[in-house]
């Protein structure tokens, strides 16, 4: 009788094995994030291998050039540029070779679809903005107030909130961008180069800046650190 039962045990313990190394996974297994769980794209994954790290830097906050880092940047807003840009409605100044400074942008969101294109602006608007970009030659105290003044009576801050920090509906968050993008977009959208979307409605105001008045309101920005999420 001894026997049959340990045996029946035995039986029954290596019949458990393979079932338990199926259905349990060991205590120290990686756990996939929520987005791995539900099936959702890889924000992360994509802005890297969509190939926008070559501009915008890592994790958004070493952009090249005059581009913009999107770090902490409004999702909606992400979102819109992405698809703009893509469907050839934003369209921007040509770079040193002639080229449009979006072309190769829109070239890239070509192999993001729709859903990817979500998951790349969820990622980013995730992530804590870089810190402002110090300038040489730093502006001083008397210049950063006759930007912050330029900002407030130009009605920037209607759109874009004080300090351009807390912007209504689908328009982006300009305190602690890069300084020369600042500049770049406002002269862009003064000129007739930047046409898309909401940028429509800062025509008139635009229309009022002179380079120099650009030049302080970029400055003062671009000094503005955002606060932390």
């Amino acid at each position: 009788m001894r026997g049959a039962v340990a045996g029946l045990v035995l039986v029954l313990a290596l019949g458990a094995g393979p079932a338990l190394a199926q259905g349990a996974a060991p205590a120290d297994a990686p756990k996939p994030d929520a987005a791995q769980a539900s099936g959702a794209p890889d924000g992360k994954a994509l802005f890297r291998t969509k190939t926008c790290i070559a501009c915008h830097g890592k994790d958004g906050s070493r952009a090249i050039q005059n581009y913009p880092e999107l770090a902490g940047q409004n999702a909606k807003y992400l979102l819109q540029q992405m698809n703009d840009i893509a469907d050839g409605k934003r369209l921007s100044g040509k770079d040193d070779r002639g080229y449009p400074r979006t072309q190769g942008m829109k070239d890239v969101m070509h192999l993001a679809n729709a859903q990817e294109r979500q998951a790349i602006a969820d990622y980013l608007a995730a992530l804590p903005a870089p810190k402002p970009r110090a300038l040489n030659p730093a502006p001083d105290a008397a210049r950063l107030a006759a930007g912050k003044e330029a900002y407030t009576k130009g009605g920037c801050q209607t759109c874009h909130g004080p300090d351009g920090l807390k912007p209504t509906g689908v328009y982006p968050i300009i305190g602690g961008m890069k300084r020369d993008y600042l500049a770049l977009q406002m002269i862009e959208i003064r000129d007739g180069v930047r046409q898309n979307g909401a940028s429509k409605s800062m025509v008139p105001f635009s229309k009022k800046l002179d380079d120099e008045k650009v030049g302080l309101i970029a400055d003062y920005l671009s000094q503005i650190e955002r606060p932390a999420k």
